[in-house]
């Protein structure tokens, strides 16, 4: 049974959760009304729909689980709301793409009312559109500064939305020729988008002199590309042939794209949410080692299940290779956080 909601709980539970607080200081500026902030109303809507929508697949209470997607509905579209907001601190065009990512969320949700994530290649594909669009417009941030023009930026922000649209459509639809051709469509954009905003990305370029930090990041963000285009092309694989790829194509994004990406950036963002001091050239490569192999592991177990008896083996030990992932990443949080050492909010030059 887990296999219907799982999902749910990795994509709108903990990715849209991990995003949201990424905005988290920034949105407790932004309030409704006078007094109350958008961002506590957003939070609470967003993890109550997700365990209510589970609670609900897990005990087979369709009413359940209409609410809580509801709930994630609601919560997305104030998360929208204050992306695409002139109150949002950001250039208009690359909050237009935030704009496309976070209303991949509220589509995928929309849909999810309908089908479960894991019924077709084009459903799956839609939800995991959100995280992917939204940290590629956090790439073009970086970008702008090394030289993106902003008429680029708005084409990209254009096209995000073109992609975003076509996949909620091909969704819809359902399986069937048309739907194939409407998602891979939708890739071939995505995939544009994504190859622009890399030529313009700090990463792909050499650095003169890196510290620590600089190569431990620039090394795991290569990793998450190389698994995202992955991804991309398992996806491809599961519209042209109709089985045998869906499982290792979303694992590649959800976990190979998605969690490598977010260990990469844990040293900096993990110590600005919780208000911590850091050194950061304490960080340790071993969270970024573990999850490669869990991820190996994993997608390479999916994709020869059908040839090896030891496949399904492999792919069962990877969940336990992410709990060590997990435990090491907490380990790499501890060496570059002091215990109990409050961010100073001191002026700095």
């Amino acid at each position: 049974m887990d296999i219907f909601f799982h999902p749910d709980l990795m994509v709108f539970g903990a990715i849209g959760g991990f995003l949201l607080t990424e905005k988290l200081e920034l949105m407790e500026k932004f309030k409704i009304g006078r007094k109350f902030r958008i961002s506590r109303l957003t939070l609470l809507m967003l993890f109550s729909g997700v365990y209510i929508a589970t609670f609900g697949m897990f005990i087979s209470n369709p009413a359940a689980r209409y609410l809580g997607l509801v709930l994630v509905i609601a919560a997305s579209l104030l998360f929208f709301h204050y992306m695409t907001s002139r109150r949002n601190p950001g250039l208009a065009g690359i909050k237009n793409v935030f704009g496309a990512a976070v209303f991949a969320l509220t589509l995928s949700a929309v849909a999810n009312l309908n089908h479960f994530i894991t019924d077709s290649t084009e459903f799956s594909y839609l939800v995991l559109l959100f995280p992917v669009v939204y940290i590629i417009a956090e790439r073009m941030e970086l970008g702008f500064v090394r030289g993106m023009k902003l008429s680029m930026i708005r084409v990209l922000g254009i096209l995000s939305w073109i992609s975003v649209i076509i996949a909620f459509s091909s969704a819809e639809l359902g399986s069937g020729f048309v739907a194939r051709v409407l998602t891979g469509a939708s890739i071939a954009i995505l995939l544009s988008v994504i190859l622009t905003s890399m030529a313009y990305d700090p990463t792909f370029r050499k650095l003169r002199k890196k510290s620590r930090l600089q190569s431990f990041m620039q090394k795991g963000i290569v990793i998450s590309f190389i698994w995202l285009f992955l991804g991309i092309a398992l996806f491809m694989l599961q519209l042209i042939q109709g089985h045998g790829f869906l499982d290792p194509a979303a694992h590649s994004i959800a976990l190979g794209f998605i969690g490598t990406f977010i260990v990469s950036h844990s040293p900096i963002i993990f110590p600005l949410t919780l208000k911590k001091k850091a050194n950061q050239d304490n960080v340790t490569y071993l969270p970024l080692i573990v999850i490669t192999i869990a991820n190996i592991m994993r997608i390479a177990g999916d994709l020869t299940i059908s040839f090896s008896l030891y496949s399904s083996i492999l792919s069962y030990a990877s969940g336990y290779v992410i709990i060590l992932a997990i435990l090491a990443f907490a380990y790499n949080l501890k060496r570059i956080m002091p215990a109990q050492a409050p961010l100073q909010e001191t002026a700095t030059a």
